[in-house]
């Protein structure tokens, strides 16, 4: 199951965030770490850091986003 697929139903949640208009882990957290479970799943290395781990979750939830729905 694709990123698209699995949280079509956050996906205005979703956009907002990867525009910096929400602060997903403080304002939807449930929906935060569903998202952070689904990456450390597929082997996406977190360090620690609480900034830098949002970031890289932003980053490749924007790519995955986008590349799914422009394909």
């Amino acid at each position: 199951m694709t990123t698209l697929e699995k949280f079509s139903a956050d996906l205005p949640i979703l956009w907002d965030a990867i525009d910096r208009q929400i602060t997903l882990d403080m304002e939807y957290p449930i929906i935060y770490n569903r998202i952070l479970r689904h990456y450390e799943g597929k082997g996406v290395s977190f360090y620690g850091d609480v900034d830098e781990d949002y970031d890289i979750l932003l980053n490749k939830l924007e790519s995955d986003l986008y590349y799914a729905s422009n394909s």
